[in-house]
């Protein structure tokens, strides 16, 4: 901003410089010129005059006696009644400019000659003397607007870090007066703003507080209960119901204590544990995607290769892997393909269903909070491209019903 304002400023200075100065230093040369040939114009005059003088006393017009009127390092013209020019004075080799006399005392013409640089011998000062003044003013212009620009760009500069600081801890509540109104309503109107941000997310956080510590303990009771039934079951099918649905609860309080870390900014993007992206998807798909896609009598094909490390938690990869699939089973149609792809730096994981898939005109809007174009909550591709980005990703829709998410490698 300071920058700026001083361009500003200069380029206008100049600019005021241009269009007055210029027309300044032509006024200038003008009246210069117009002051010499008045000079001029005056000596021919008493020239003619003394002329007239001189020959009523009986002398006669000749180069002597013109030389002897001219003034010093001038010369004289002289064209007399018959006609005939006479000439006398100092010799200008340059030809000179000519101005003749206004009254001619009895002569048909009298003319004096100046040697040419006198109309023009103080135009160069005159134009020295407006670049001086116009470079004066152009750095005095410049030097108030480096005042001004201080002046105006400091609160600028502490409005910005204080728009910067919105939404964090420990933000200041208080602001000082800068002196310029706009921003003073601006910088209150951001200290409003963060008292109001700040009581929702308190509000946000002692939400997920108290929501995660609910919910562990009736997780925690459904799991001993678990554990019991499969102790008192004999090795049979209810005994590997008991084993999976206690590995259901066990994945449920990992997928809530991650989505509360996550709510708490724990996890910095890019900056989560290794994870096997192809391992984690081939046993999710298998495990428990694969008996819901059968009960819906469609087919689930995993595609995986046998490693692909990305930098991701589990959980992480674990919910991105439900979200897509889930999609794919309760809005796509056909065969539902899995596939994890390697690359020199990123891993790819793609779930693509037969469906007619998202219109060109949803592919971002399904991502959004809220929006769903098929009638669901609008929650789960939000929360999934949100966890990809988190890794250093991104999430994105290919070809309608394609979906792929793709990550670094750590």
């Amino acid at each position: 901003m300071r920058r700026r304002l001083v361009l500003s400023t200069a380029l206008i200075a100049v600019a005021a410089v241009l269009l007055l100065g210029v027309p300044l230093g032509v006024v200038g040369t003008q009246l210069l010129r117009q002051s010499a040939n008045q000079r001029l114009e005056r000596e021919a005059d008493r020239a003619a005059t003394r002329l007239a003088a001189e020959r009523a006393a009986g002398r006669r017009i000749d180069a002597a006696l013109l030389a002897e009127v001219a003034a010093p390092g001038h010369r004289l013209e002289v064209t007399l009644r018959n006609g005939r020019v006479v000439s006398g004075g100092d010799r200008i080799d340059d030809g000179g400019f000519r101005v003749p006399a206004d009254g001619n005392a009895g002569f048909r013409r009298v003319v004096a000659v100046a040697p040419g640089d006198e109309s023009t011998e103080r135009v160069g000062t005159v134009w020295l003397a407006v670049g001086l003044l116009s470079l004066l003013a152009v750095v005095a212009a410049v030097v108030l607007a480096l005042v001004q620009a201080r002046r105006l760009a400091r609160p600028f500069e502490r409005l910005a870090g204080r728009a910067a600081g919105v939404g964090h801890p420990g933000f200041a509540t208080e602001h000082e007066i800068s002196g310029v109104p706009e921003v003073d309503a601006v910088e209150q109107a951001l200290t409003s703003a963060d008292a109001r941000i700040a009581d929702l997310l308190r509000a946000e956080r002692e939400f997920s507080a108290n929501a995660s510590h609910q919910l562990r303990s009736p997780l925690t009771g459904l799991r001993l209960r678990l554990e019991e039934i499969n102790v008192l079951a004999d090795d049979g099918p209810i005994a590997q119901e008991a084993a999976a649905a206690q590995g259901q609860a066990d994945r449920l309080m990992d997928t809530i204590e991650h989505l509360e870390a996550v709510g708490r900014r724990r996890e910095a993007a890019g900056a989560g544990p290794v994870a096997d992206l192809a391992g984690i998807v081939d046993e999710q798909a298998r495990a428990v995607w694969r008996p819901r896609f059968d009960a819906a009598r469609r087919a689930l094909v995993v595609h995986v290769p046998d490693e692909a490390p990305v930098g991701l938690a589990p959980e992480a990869i674990r919910q991105i892997a439900d979200v897509l699939l889930d999609n794919a089973l309760a809005h796509g149609d056909g065969a539902t393909s899995v596939s994890v792809t390697t690359g020199p730096s990123w891993s790819r994981l793609a779930v693509e269903d037969e469906g007619s898939g998202v219109a060109d005109a949803d592919r971002d809007l399904v991502f959004l909070r809220g929006h769903s174009a098929a009638g669901g909550s609008g929650v789960g591709l939000a929360l999934a491209r949100d966890l990809v980005r988190r890794g250093g990703g991104e999430l994105s829709v290919r070809h309608g019903s394609r979906f792929e998410a793709v990550l670094p490698a750590p």
